[in-house]
C-alpha cells in the first residue's frame, strides 16, 4: 500500500512538473498557449530538459547518483524560476484548468473521465512480460542496483564491454531510475503504475488538444473524440498494434512513441496547416522533436520523416521555402542522434568501458 500510495504521489507530482515546465516554456519564449497546450509542450519540455542533463553522464559513464543530485538541483531551479518571475502565468493556468472542468462538467465529461480511468486500471492489471519488458524494467532495477547506467546489460546482469548506444541515447529508463531511487519504490511498479498511466492521460490531452482544434465551438466533441478513441482502443488489442503499445506496453518508450510522440507531431501538423506562420505551432513542433529521442529511441527515424513530410507538403501547397526550411529546422535535433546512432553501428565504438 505505502507503494501504491508513492506511485500516485508521483503521478500528482509529476503532472505539476509539467504545468511548471510549461509555464516556464511559456516565460521564456513568449508563447501563447491553451492550458492543455501548455500541459503537454511542458511534458516534452520536462523530458528535453532531463537529457540533456542526463546524457553527458551516461556517455562519460559517471555514477547515476551524481545524476539523481543534479537532477533535483535542476529541478530546484527550474520551481525557483517559475516561482519568482512567472507564478502568475502558472496561477492562471490552474485557474484555466479548473475553469476548463467546470463549463463540461455534466454526464458526458463524467463518462469519458470513467472510462479514461478504466482504461489506466485496465493497463494497470495486464501481465504481460516480453523479454523487451524484463530487459528496460532490468535496465532500471541495474541502475538503481549498481549505481551506474548501461554499464550492465538489463536481462543478464553481465557487464557490457561497449555502451549500447541502442538504448544509451535516450534517458527515458534513467528518468525512471531517478523515480525509484527517490521513493524506494520498485522499477516494475514505477513503470506499470506511474509511466504506464502517464501514456494513457498525456494520450488523452492530445486527443483533447486535436479535438478542440477540429471542433473550435464545441467542448463536448472533444470529448466525444477522447471516448470513441478509447473505446476503439480497448478493441483494436492485437499485437504489435497501436493500442496493444497504450493498454498493454504503455509503459515501454515504444508505447509513448505510438501514442504520445506521434499524435504530437500530427496535432503541430494541424496547426501549422491552419496557419503557417504561427510561432506557437512552430514551437510546438520543435519541442515535440527535441524530445522525441529523450522519450523513445523508437521516434529516431519515424519523426523527422514525417515532420519534413508535412513540412514540403505544406511548402508546396504555400509555395513557400521558409515552411520547409523551418521543418528541417525542426528535424536537426534527431539527425544529429541518427548520424551518432548510425557511426555506433558501422563499428564506432567510441564509448568503451574500463
Amino acid at each position: 500500500m505505502v507503494a501504491l500510495a508513492w506511485c500516485f504521489l508521483l503521478l500528482l507530482l509529476l503532472g505539476i512538473e509539467w504545468g511548471i515546465f510549461g509555464v516556464l516554456a511559456c516565460k521564456l519564449f513568449r508563447l501563447e498557449l491553451k492550458s492543455y497546450e501548455t500541459g503537454i509542450v511542458g511534458f516534452f519540455v520536462y523530458f528535453g530538459l532531463f537529457q540533456v542533463v542526463a546524457l553527458p553522464l551516461i556517455l562519460i559513464q559517471r555514477p547515476f547518483h551524481e545524476l539523481v543530485w543534479l537532477w533535483l538541483v535542476a529541478l530546484g531551479i527550474v520551481n525557483l524560476f517559475v516561482l519568482f518571475t512567472a507564478r502568475g502565468l502558472f496561477g492562471t493556468l490552474v485557474r484555466n484548468i479548473l475553469a476548463g472542468l467546470w463549463r463540461i462538467k455534466g454526464l458526458l465529461f463524467a463518462v469519458v473521465f470513467l472510462l479514461v480511468l478504466f482504461v489506466c486500471w485496465f493497463q494497470g492489471t495486464q501481465q504481460y512480460m516480453g523479454w523487451d519488458t524484463t530487459y528496460y524494467i532490468g535496465t532500471i532495477d541495474t541502475t538503481v542496483y549498481t549505481d551506474s547506467m548501461y554499464q550492465y546489460n538489463g536481462a543478464s546482469g553481465v557487464a557490457e564491454q561497449v555502451l549500447d548506444l541502442r538504448y544509451a541515447l535516450s534517458a527515458f529508463y534513467m528518468h525512471s531510475a531517478v523515480l525509484c531511487k527517490l521513493t524506494a519504490v520498485s522499477g516494475v511498479m514505477v513503470q506499470k503504475y506511474v509511466l504506464g498511466t502517464v501514456c494513457i492521460l498525456i494520450h488523452g490531452l492530445i486527443l483533447f488538444a486535436m479535438g478542440r482544434r477540429l471542433f473550435p465551438d464545441s467542448e463536448r466533441k472533444a470529448l466525444v473524440l477522447i471516448g470513441l478513441v478509447f473505446v476503439m482502443h480497448l478493441g483494436f488489442q492485437t499485437m504489435y498494434s497501436v493500442s496493444d503499445f497504450l493498454v498493454i506496453r504503455g509503459y515501454e518508450a515504444k508505447g509513448f512513441c505510438a501514442n504520445v510522440i506521434i499524435p504530437a507531431v500530427f496535432y503541430a501538423a494541424l496547426r501549422i496547416w491552419e496557419q503557417s506562420q504561427n510561432r506557437e505551432a512552430w514551437a510546438i513542433m520543435f519541442v515535440v522533436c527535441f524530445s522525441s529521442v529523450p522519450v523513445s529511441m523508437s521516434s529516431l527515424l519515424i519523426v523527422p520523416a514525417m515532420v519534413v513530410i508535412v513540412s514540403m507538403a505544406e511548402s508546396m501547397a504555400r509555395k513557400s521555402w521558409t515552411i520547409l526550411g523551418r521543418g528541417i529546422c525542426c528535424a536537426v535535433p534527431n539527425s544529429i542522434y541518427l548520424l551518432v546512432y548510425f557511426l555506433y553501428t558501422r563499428g564506432l565504438e567510441i564509448f568503451i568501458h574500463q
